[in-house]
């Protein structure tokens, strides 16, 4: 598996498929290839070429313990630097959850860049807005009673607890979106579902940015990545349409 080496960090990455560079970005606690697990791959790769990576933190990369290295602006530079690595300036990007507000802060801050992009389960807000859960979060996970997120999944590796803490207390250094969204044209989906706590904002936000929704009915937080077929296609109908 190649890996890409940023200063101090590497992460680990893989493509497959053909056509236009389409980034994809995970979630909190997952790993690249749990797109697969999802069933998102296999329809993306007939339109695009598609990079999955290891977020930092996340799978078999660089599992920084440093908040500073797990910032969301540090996120988007490295998928940024993904994209250096390509060899291409312009790219689609689909991030849910973790990754929707790496999306969002690459629409906000080099949103020349992009060629379309879809965020899934994730609002437009600072993590601010649920602070106090995410800082319980921190305490249990930097407490050592964590153990459950260092078991494996199927052949995901174990979480690093002190590195999840770390991811956590710099999300909320982030200033979100909101207000910095005037130079980003390039076509957006939202996609989320009906019962996940982000929906109301996301479909508040589309209303107000213009952006694409993909409502998803019966549809929880995990289940839009790991379950939802409709999810996967509107997706890839979106792909399909505004990446070229």
């Amino acid at each position: 598996m190649p890996k890409l080496k940023l200063d101090s960090l590497e992460i680990n990455y893989e493509i497959s498929g053909s056509g236009p560079l389409l980034i994809l970005h995970h979630g909190f606690g997952s790993w690249g290839r749990d797109w697969n697990r999802g069933g998102w791959l296999e329809p993306l790769q007939k339109h695009a070429t598609v990079m999955i990576f290891d977020a930092i933190g996340h799978g078999l990369s660089t599992r920084s313990h440093e908040p500073n290295d797990h910032t969301v602006e540090q996120r988007a530079s490295v998928v940024n630097a993904l994209a250096d690595e390509y060899g291409t300036e312009r790219y689609g990007y689909v991030g849910f959850s973790m990754g929707g507000r790496t999306g969002l802060e690459l629409a906000a801050s080099t949103p020349e860049r992009l060629k379309m992009i879809a965020i899934g389960g994730m609002h437009l807000l600072p993590a601010t807005a649920n602070a106090d859960r995410f800082v319980r979060h921190m305490k249990v996970l930097r407490s050592g009673r964590a153990k459950s997120v260092e078991k494996p999944d199927g052949d995901r590796p174990g979480n690093d607890p002190l590195a999840l803490a770390a991811s956590h207390e710099a999300l909320l250094w982030w200033q979100g979106a909101g207000d910095r969204l005037a130079n980003h044209k390039a076509p957006t989906l939202l996609f989320c579902g009906e019962d996940d706590a982000h929906f109301a904002n996301a479909k508040e936000s589309a209303k107000i940015f213009g952006f694409d929704l993909a409502a998803l009915p019966i549809t929880d937080h995990d289940s839009t990545f790991f379950s939802s077929k409709q999810a996967v296609d509107s997706v890839t109908a979106f792909v399909a349409k505004h990446l070229s």
